[in-house]
């Protein structure tokens, strides 16, 4: 089972929100297509060529509260050969030493590992397992504490994952 950590973790965050910002960084973004709730993006970064989906949620909970944009994506990063990275930017820093962060497809939920307000899959060997379920699924939810300790709900529709997954893997072989 392998995790991830600290540098590691920390580099992949900057990555993906520097690639969250196509319009700031049009020379390096490129949209794939919009498939209902989920867009698909092609970018390039230190690695090489990227490619992403990501979606914002249908709902949140609380209502009200202050957080930063908010995001989950899938990732494969071509010039490092690697596939179904799961990240979730959830808006505010995590709780340090409680995060509770989770993401669950259709109810099978998946433990998460946080850095600052970035979360990952906890094991690399569920990445593959979880984009199956993603895309074969109706609903994400992605819950977490965040470091003042209030527990947040992010609700996604999973309407169009699949052609937006099948997307970047055509642009990310």
């Amino acid at each position: 089972m392998t995790t991830k950590t600290g540098g590691l973790a920390l580099g992949l965050a900057v990555g993906a929100i520097m690639a969250l910002a196509p319009a700031a960084q049009a020379q390096q973004a490129t949209e794939l297509g919009t498939f209902n709730a989920w867009t698909a993006w092609q970018a390039t970064d230190a690695s090489g060529v990227l490619c992403y989906v990501s979606a914002t949620p249908q709902s949140s909970e609380p209502a009200g509260a202050n957080r930063d944009p908010i995001h989950f994506m899938i990732i494969h990063r071509k010039g490092m050969g690697t596939k179904n990275e799961v990240q979730t930017i959830i808006g505010y820093p995590f709780n340090a030493t409680a995060a509770n962060a989770s993401a669950s497809v259709d109810g099978k939920s998946y433990p998460m590992v946080t850095e600052g307000s970035a979360a990952w899959l906890a094991s690399t060997g569920d990445e593959g397992g979880f984009v199956q379920a993603f895309k074969a699924g109706s609903n994400l939810v992605v819950r977490g504490t965040s470091q003042r300790g209030t527990n947040t709900v992010d609700t996604y529709s999973l309407s169009g994952a699949t052609a937006a997954v099948n997307a970047i893997d055509a642009a990310c072989q």
